[in-house]
């Protein structure tokens, strides 16, 4: 028997209107028209569990072998109408129920496939939300790291990292799942799929090849036993810098993956990848530059050999163009780690009446050495801007006068020393007490007044010693975080100068910010504005200046001009002038009261370029006017100004750069007027 197109691979009866590959005998709802079934999805959130599996907008997924489904197919493959007769009727019936096979294919498979996604789904979100927590569960960790680091405490260090590397770990499995990897794929928010496990992934990276390295390097490590008893331990410090040499390309490639990673759509998950990038950059900088000191470091910790650095106290008291006069210094010996200081000397004692010059250049002594102060004083050797300058001139000068040689040249000042017993306390010398809120005042300006001149210099040596090991026992026990932070500041500041006759160290110095050099490079201008006391005095304590830097206009021939605007201030009352120590105000006769300061003013130039249009308002130019004089490639603008009392003087100037230069920045005398409260 030839089975009919109504019975071929069925044998039972067929009610009518059933659909014969129907996968389930209960009817099916449908929408009541082919337009409602087919409109377009309504957009979901991907990341709510289940919204993968929902059905088209204003009806239900249609069941295998539902009729309605395949009505809407057989549309498409062109069965002809019998005009209400017969004639076609077994052909058509024939592709209707093809087509209905092939719906029904269709229709399974859009349905299962929605079905997995569905699962996928719940599955990621799932994930999703536990790599959530964990997220902030490492947040918390990644605090404590911190807190480690700037305490020092390197047990502590790695401990947490060691939990913080196992979180971050299982955080990347669940991302690194089949799952994540069908999310990634869809269209715009795969972008934001693959932005978050790619943070997740450096995360992992950092931390197992990065951070845990460096972790374990510091076990059985602190602060305080890196820096014990004024020494460093070099070996340990060796063993860090190693860690921290490996860690950095690390850290740069996770720094460049990050940055290439696809723009999220996702506002938190956009704001998480721009809060990781911003610091992982910034410990790639830091790395950078540190692993650039570091293979030096040790050797100039003396690890090779004993080093000996000339430490220079500057007086801001009366200042010179580099800080202040230089007024006692001794060596500072380092041999492997282990930091002594012998005793300071004042330098009236290092003097050269016969007037050697050290090398000093003709046109050094013809703007910075009147009255052959160059050769004759080592206190008026920093009249010369430039610190390298200055150590190489001093370094020959001690040679000639101590017999011995040094290998560097390190300078400080008061505002420093005020900035580190911050950090360690305070200390008493001589019956006076000097912290973090009075050592600057009390030693340029209170000790004037409670003692002799005589016993100043005594005084001053013993304050040195005496703070030099304070801090250096007091170290151990100082955040980390805090320490440099304070050491930053005042290389920022100029505060701490620093020169090495080793040509490698130097230009580590360079790098560093401390070199304090005039920079003889036309593309990268430097303009200098220096002042220097002229008063024979201790007045400047109540000095200030402020200069200003106006936008810079681009000249036809592409050379750069910015306006300029130095102020200079006394701020010494006449009342304070009068109950003042004669060491105090003063001795140059050209001085009009016992307020008034002689100041000598510098405005060099940039390299190619030159100052021009100046004027002032305020004060006195009596003595000597605006000039102009060369000095080793740069034009220099001396004036030698008189400020009274309460007066202040403002020096206006147009200051122009070579075509094609960097911005300008500005270099100038550091002055004690910060803790003087000026500002």
């Amino acid at each position: 028997m030839t089975d009919t197109p109504h019975t071929r691979g069925r044998h039972f009866k067929q009610t009518p209107g059933e659909d014969p590959w129907a996968a389930d005998e209960t009817p099916q709802t449908q929408p009541a028209n082919t337009e409602q079934r087919f409109s377009a999805p309504q957009e979901t959130n991907p990341y709510v569990p289940g919204q993968f599996a929902q059905a088209p907008q204003g009806g239900s997924i249609p069941a295998q072998g539902d009729g309605n489904f395949g009505d809407a197919w057989m549309s498409n493959l062109g069965g002809g109408s019998d005009d209400g007769g017969h004639r076609h009727h077994r052909h058509h019936q024939h592709h209707h129920h093809r087509g209905r096979r092939i719906a029904a294919v269709v229709g399974a498979v859009v349905a299962a496939l929605l079905a997995i996604a569905g699962i996928c789904g719940a599955l990621v979100y799932r994930d999703a939300m536990d790599v959530l927590g964990q997220s902030k569960t490492v947040m918390t960790q990644a605090s404590t790291v911190g807190d480690a680091l700037k305490s020092g405490d390197g047990d502590s260090l790695v401990q947490t990292a060691s939990q913080m590397a196992s979180e971050v770990s299982d955080m990347r499995s669940k991302v690194d799942g089949p799952l994540w990897n069908v999310a990634s794929a869809l269209p715009v928010l795969g972008d934001d799929i693959r932005a978050a496990r790619g943070v997740v992934e450096q995360a992992d990276n950092l931390m197992q090849n990065a951070l845990m390295p460096v972790a374990q390097s510091l076990q059985g490590v602190s602060l305080s036993t890196l820096l014990q008893d004024g020494t460093v331990d070099v070996q340990t410090l060796e063993s860090v810098s190693a860690a921290l040499s490996q860690a950095q390309p690390v850290v740069e490639q996770a720094s460049s993956a990050i940055d290439a990673l696809p723009q999220a759509h996702i506002g938190k998950v956009r704001d998480a990848v721009d809060k990781v990038r911003g610091p992982i950059a910034s410990a790639a900088e830091t790395l950078k530059g540190f692993n650039e000191i570091a293979p030096v470091l040790p050797q100039m910790l003396g690890a090779s050999g004993t080093r000996n650095y000339l430490l220079v106290a500057q007086n801001l008291a009366e200042l010179r163009s580099t800080g202040g006069l230089p007024g006692s210094m001794g060596v500072l010996t380092i041999d492997n780690g282990h930091i002594s200081l012998n005793e300071f000397v004042p330098a009236t004692s290092l003097d050269n009446e016969d007037g050697g010059h050290y090398g000093i250049t003709d046109e050094e002594m013809a703007i910075w050495g009147k009255n052959d102060r160059l050769g004759k004083h080592f206190c008026d050797t920093n009249l010369i801007p430039d610190f390298a300058r200055d150590s190489q001139i001093w370094s020959e000068w001690w040679q000639d006068k101590k017999g011995s040689s040094v290998d560097g040249v390190i300078a400080i000042d008061p505002v420093l020393l005020q900035k580190l017993l911050t950090l360690t306390g305070g200390i008493e010398v001589n019956g006076h007490t000097f912290d973090g809120t009075n050592a600057a005042k009390a030693l340029l300006n209170d000790a004037y007044n409670e003692m002799p001149v005589e016993q100043t210099d005594q005084f001053f040596s013993d304050v040195a010693g005496q703070a030099f090991e304070h801090v250096m026992g007091s170290l151990g026990s100082v955040s980390v975080t805090d320490l440099m932070q304070t050491l930053g500041d005042a290389v920022g500041e100029q505060h701490l100068f620093a020169w090495m006759a080793n040509a490698d160290e130097q230009a580590l110095v360079e790098k560093a910010g401390a070199a304090g050099t005039l920079v003889n490079d036309a593309a990268n201008p430097q303009l200098g504005v220096f002042i220097s006391d002229d008063t024979y005095s201790k007045k400047s304590w109540f000095f200030s200046t402020d200069t200003q830097v106006g936008s810079g206009v681009t000249n036809a021939d592409g050379t750069v001009t910015y306006h300029v605007t130095t102020t200079l201030s006394n701020h010494l009352t006449a009342d304070e002038a009068a109950s003042s120590a004669s060491y105090i105000t003063g001795y140059n006769t050209d001085r009009r009261d016992n307020t008034d300061m002689v100041m000598w003013l510098y405005l060099v130039a940039p390299a190619g370029g030159s100052i021009s249009n100046v004027s002032q308002e305020g004060g006195d130019m009596a003595l000597q006017d605006f000039t102009e004089l060369p000095y080793n490639g740069f034009n220099v603008t001396v004036a030698n100004p008189r400020i009274d009392g309460g007066e202040t003087m403002t020096v206006s100037y147009d200051v122009t750069c070579a075509a094609g230069s960097a911005p300008m920045p500005l270099r100038t005398t550091p002055t004690a007027q910060s803790v003087a409260g000026w500002e």
